[in-house]
């Protein structure tokens, strides 16, 4: 509908507490004599719905519904005293109990964190959505974003101030690598003829991800899908953005459980072959202040991440980087035999399968999968053995792990967009080290001593060595690296994002407030550089839409 200059121009800018678009009209005096125009939102919808990554997800128990898992949100002063508050929790959390709290078989969502839609929709509705299910601080900005700006494309049929200015910028300005072209004008009109709503969709990061795949698929039927008119739902598909693990419940979705309800996926920050920093975590522990919560050394990791089939879906897959080996042993690991692992393209069998020193669960970490069964919580961890009934059950995991890696390697919905941090300053994992000086072949050394800290003493011929685990160097995000985060370039996506000191493009390198810096894993979501490249890909994506 075309207007006229005169008219008297009402938006449709409220929203009911179902969510549905209203406008507010005021009676006018006698002489104002102007047509008054309502300008609706689209009536067709396209859903979109955010799949956080490992530990965005609150939990609670099933058994008492009480919370287990509820990752601190650092934005405000109140979020900071609950984060203290949850520190403190944590330091008196011994394996044991961190493995029971945190069982894969006794947990379920929890949706009823705090939520900051930041004014674009009312918190009960935003509830309804889910978003009280997912971490606050990292995931609830963008989804605000999402739901403002895809709202706000057009007006009156030209484009609105950020899609006329900032959305019209080239792709390669924010590190495009494929050569995709802007967004065209016929494509803001058909993104604009549909109205987009955001739902959250947390999921069970500790059960495997195909299990997370086929909640999400239920969720999306069953919920998403469910509370539209029934004469949109024959056609209507949703729109899947992921952070990190997310990417691979997105993948289990459509390409494993072949579900056709998807129109097309927004990778972000996704380890698309694993990511070594887990095997740093699983014998190290975490660094910093969030090892209190997320585990101080070896004996609280392994108590929740050897029985969490999702988490150690999370390690290098067997392509990673080429197969190329990114566990070294020694300060010559490259030109001793033995020394860099995988050396035969599997690292099932070669590093998480191996009871050496250097296996991601060596022997004598054996009962830390079963923490019920130390005697003490020591500080250092000697060789002690164990019952082989702990390993059983751990490689049976391992197995499974392989299998989803095959299934899903070089496999993305179509269409796929991926953004990722590519930081030279994001120290990243890329590889792994245990540095020190070697004498002898590796498996034939034999544990001293281990710290579960990243310290360790092997002893062999020629006496004790002493090894510690070596600083990452990497590129990245500081969890992810770009050999793995930029894995999606060769296997087919539309488009792939690699952002930070190491893309091309004039908005690569600096963040929001103009700092040259990288963005951090966690929350690259608050980057304005993912969110361009989101919003890019929703856009194209929306293009196959049929049901307005």
């Amino acid at each position: 509908m075309t207007q006229n200059g005169n008219d008297h121009i009402i938006d449709a800018s409220d929203r009911d507490e179902q969510g549905r678009p209203i406008a507010r009209p005021r009676l006018t005096p006698s002489q104002d004599t102007r047509d008054k125009v309502c300008l609706m939102p689209p009536a067709a919808v396209i859903p979109i719905v955010f799949l956080p990554g490992i530990m965005g997800t609150n939990l609670k128990a099933l058994d008492s519904g009480n919370s287990v898992w509820r990752p601190p949100n650092m934005d405000g002063v109140g979020s900071i005293l609950d984060a203290l508050a949850q520190l403190f929790a944590f330091w008196f959390k011994g394996p044991a109990t961190r493995k029971r709290q945190l069982d894969p078989t006794n947990v379920e969502v929890d949706p009823s964190g705090s939520i900051d839609a930041e004014d674009t929709i009312n918190e009960e509705l935003a509830r309804q959505r889910g978003w009280g299910s997912v971490m606050r601080s990292a995931y609830n900005p963008i989804m605000a974003q999402m739901e403002l700006r895809l709202n706000n494309i057009l007006k009156a049929c030209e484009a609105m101030e950020w899609w006329d200015a900032e959305g019209q910028r080239e792709p390669s300005d924010y590190g495009e690598q494929h050569g995709n072209p802007k967004l065209s004008e016929d494509e803001l009109k058909q993104a604009a003829r549909y109205r987009y709503e955001v739902w959250a969709g947390g999921y069970n990061w500790l059960q495997s991800n195909i299990q997370s795949a086929a909640d999400i698929k239920a969720y999306i039927e069953d919920k998403i899908l469910a509370s539209y008119p029934e004469d949109q739902r024959a056609k209507m598909k949703v729109i899947l953005v992921t952070h990190s693990m997310g990417g691979f419940v997105a993948r289990a979705l459509t390409e494993i459980h072949g579900f056709d309800k998807v129109l097309g996926v927004v990778h972000g920050a996704m380890p698309a072959t694993g990511a070594p920093a887990f095997y740093h975590h699983v014998r190290c522990g975490y660094e910093g202040i969030e090892s209190v919560i997320l585990g101080r050394d070896a004996a609280e990791v392994v108590a929740v991440a050897a029985n969490a089939p999702g988490a150690l879906e999370l390690t290098p897959t067997f392509d990673y980087a080429g197969g190329r080996a990114w566990l070294k042993l020694g300060d010559a690991a490259e030109s001793m035999p033995g020394c860099a692992l995988p050396a035969s393209g599997d690292p099932y069998q070669e590093i998480y399968k191996n009871r050496a020193w250097y296996g991601l669960i060596p022997k004598h970490n054996e009962d830390l999968i079963e923490p019920g069964k130390l005697a003490s919580n020591t500080q250092k961890i000697k060789s002690i053995g164990g019952s082989r009934s702990s390993f059983t059950a751990f490689d049976a995991k391992i197995d499974d792990v392989q299998a989803f890696h095959r299934q899903f390697s070089m496999k993305y919905a179509k269409p796929a967009f991926c953004h990722y941090g590519a930081d030279t300053r994001s120290k990243t994992w890329s590889e792994t080290r245990w540095q020190g000086r070697l004498s002898g072949l590796p498996d034939e050394l034999q544990v001293e001593n281990d710290d579960g800290n990243g310290r360790l003493t092997v002893t062999g011929g020629a006496g004790s060595i002493r090894l510690e685990f070596a600083d990452p160097i990497g590129a990245g995000d500081g969890t992810v690296p770009s050999e793995s985060g930029g894995a999606p370039g060769d296997a087919g996506v539309e488009a792939i994002f690699r952002q930070g000191d190491q893309g091309i493009g004039a908005y690569v390198r600096k963040n929001g407030n103009g700092k040259d810096k990288g963005y951090e894993h966690q929350s690259a979501y608050n980057d304005v550089r993912a969110q361009w490249a989101t919003l890019y890909g929703i856009v194209r994506i929306a293009k196959e839409a049929d049901w307005a």
